[in-house]
C-alpha cells in the first residue's frame, strides 16, 4: 500500500500549478494570434510545471515510483529565454527567425529528459544510482544558471532602454512602460535566492516554516503575473496602430546626419505649445508634435533634450503642471474637483496628475490650493 506523505506544502504548490496552467493556457488560447501572448503563456506553463516535481517529491511519489524518473517537467533552460523573447516583443523590438534560436538549449534539455522517461524503470533507477552519468547530467542542470542570469541581465537592459524611449516618444505612459515585467524578474531573482536561506536553516524548520511561506507567495506570485499578461495583451492590442517606433529607426536617422539642434527652433517648438497649448491633448506623442513643427521625430528630441534637460514626458508634463496651477488659482474653476482639474490640464488620470505635480512641485495640488487660501 503507497504511503503518501499528504501536507499543506503540497497543497499550496498544487494550487500554484493549476492556477499557472490554467492562466497560462488561457494567454496560450485567448490570443492565438498574438505572439507576445503565446511567449508569455508558455513562459507561465514553463515556471508552474516546475512545480510539479516539488509535489510528487514532497509526496514521496517519486521514492515509491521510479517509473516518474526524468520526468521533462523542468525547463531551466526555457523559462527566462521565453520571457526574453516576450519582452522583446512588448517592447517593440522586431524579431527575426534566428532569434528564437535562444530557445535550442530549452529544447534539447526537454528531448533528452523525454527519452530517459520513456525508458524502463529499471534502466532508469540504476542511470539514476549511476555517478558517472547523473554528475555530467547535472552539470547541465547547474550551467542553466549562469545562462539564465544572462538573459536576467538582458531583460533588464532591454527594460531600461524601452523606459528612456517611451518617456521620449509618448507624453501618456500609462501602460507603455512594462513595469510589471521588471517586478516579475526581480521577484524571481528574490524567491531564488531566498531559497539559499536553506543552507542556513535545518532542514525540519526551512520546510515547516520557510517553504509554506514562499510557496504561498508564489501562489500570489502566479496569479498577479497571468492577469498582469492579460491587461497587457489588450493594452499591445490598443496600441498597435500607434505604437513607438522601433528603436533601429530613430538610430538610422541619427545616423542621417541632421543639422545640430539650435535654440531658435527650440523657441519654436515652446512658442507652439504655448500658443495651441497642444499639451492638453491626453496622448500627445513626439510624432504629433513633429508633424505640427514639419520635423524630424529625432531632431525634435534632442532639441527638447538639449535646451529643456529634459525628455519627451517630462518637458510635456512641465506645461500640464503649470496649467494645473493656474487652473487652481483661477477661481472660475472652483467648481472642479481634482479629477476636473486633471483632464483639464491634459492628465488622463488623477493618479498620474498626484504622482507628476507632486514629483515637479513637492506638494499635492490639494496641499497647493489650501496654500492659495
Amino acid at each position: 500500500m503507497e504511503n503518501i506523505n499528504y501536507n499543506i506544502t503540497s497543497l499550496i504548490d498544487f494550487l500554484g500549478l493549476v492556477q499557472g496552467l490554467f492562466l497560462g493556457f488561457l494567454l496560450i488560447i485567448e490570443n492565438k494570434k498574438n505572439r507576445p501572448s503565446l511567449l508569455l503563456g508558455l513562459f507561465l506553463v514553463t515556471y508552474s510545471f516546475e512545480l510539479l516535481e516539488v509535489i510528487l517529491e514532497d509526496l514521496g511519489l517519486i521514492d515509491q515510483h521510479p517509473s516518474l524518473l526524468f520526468l521533462p517537467i523542468n525547463f531551466f533552460y526555457l523559462v527566462f529565454p521565453l520571457f526574453y523573447l516576450y519582452v522583446r516583443h512588448i517592447t517593440n523590438d522586431k524579431l527575426k527567425t534566428r532569434s528564437y534560436l535562444v530557445l535550442l538549449p530549452g529544447i534539447i534539455e526537454f528531448i533528452v529528459y523525454t527519452v530517459l522517461f520513456l525508458l524502463p524503470s529499471a534502466i532508469k533507477l540504476e542511470l539514476y544510482n549511476t555517478d558517472s552519468f547523473m554528475l555530467p547530467l547535472e552539470f547541465f542542470l547547474l550551467l542553466s544558471f549562469p545562462y539564465s542570469i544572462y538573459f536576467i541581465v538582458k531583460i533588464l537592459r532591454r527594460l531600461n532602454r524601452h523606459k528612456k524611449n517611451v518617456e521620449n516618444y509618448y507624453s501618456n505612459v500609462s501602460g507603455r512602460l512594462v513595469s510589471w515585467a521588471r517586478w516579475v524578474v526581480l521577484l524571481i531573482i528574490f524567491q531564488i535566492s531566498f531559497l539559499f536561506v536553506e543552507i542556513f536553516q535545518e532542514e525540519a524548520f526551512f520546510e515547516k516554516y520557510t517553504y509554506p511561506i514562499l510557496a504561498a507567495l508564489n501562489v500570489i506570485f502566479i496569479f498577479w503575473l497571468g492577469i498582469s499578461g492579460l491587461r497587457q495583451s489588450r493594452i499591445l492590442t490598443s496600441m498597435e496602430k500607434t505604437g513607438i517606433p522601433a528603436e533601429k529607426n530613430l538610430q538610422d536617422e541619427k545616423k542621417a546626419g541632421e543639422n545640430l539642434p539650435k535654440s531658435g527652433d527650440y523657441e519654436q517648438v515652446t512658442s507652439l505649445m504655448q500658443e495651441k497649448q497642444l499639451f492638453k491633448e491626453p496622448d500627445l506623442s513626439l510624432a504629433d508634435l513633429s508633424r505640427e513643427l514639419n520635423m524630424s521625430q529625432r531632431s525634435l528630441s534632442q532639441l527638447i533634450n538639449q535646451f529643456a534637460d529634459k525628455n519627451f514626458n517630462q518637458f510635456v508634463n512641465h506645461y500640464r503642471v503649470e496649467e494645473a496651477k493656474r487652473i487652481l488659482k483661477d477661481d472660475t474653476f472652483n467648481k472642479l474637483n481634482m479629477l476636473g482639474v486633471a483632464y483639464e490640464a491634459g492628465f488622463n488620470s488623477k493618479a498620474t496628475f498626484y504622482a507628476v505635480f507632486k514629483q515637479l512641485t513637492n506638494t499635492t495640488p490639494n496641499a497647493f490650493k489650501k496654500q492659495l487660501s
